[in-house]
């Protein structure tokens, strides 16, 4: 893994946390930080396979499809019927 030096600036409160938990840990500062990103935001290659997938599916569904009835059609049970 290839890494790039980052200036961050944390609040106070934000670097205790932080200061305590690599105590707690004992992973660094930056460590931590990273793995708070992937846990966000994913990784690199999450976006990768996303897109691929929606690029794969689009135009499945045909325009003439009610995209409200298409999902009605899909659920069951009475929980969804319409009140008497």
């Amino acid at each position: 893994m290839s890494l790039t030096r980052t200036q961050v600036s944390l609040s106070d409160d934000d670097r205790r946390v932080l200061d305590a938990v690599s105590r707690r840990t004992g992973r660094s500062m930056s460590a931590l930080i990273r793995d708070a990103i992937q846990a966000t935001y994913g990784r690199a290659g999450d976006l990768d396979r996303v897109e691929a997938a929606l690029a794969a599916t689009f135009g499945v569904v045909g325009r003439d499809v009610d995209g409200r009835d298409a999902v009605d059609r899909l659920r069951s049970g009475s929980r969804l019927a319409a009140p008497s």
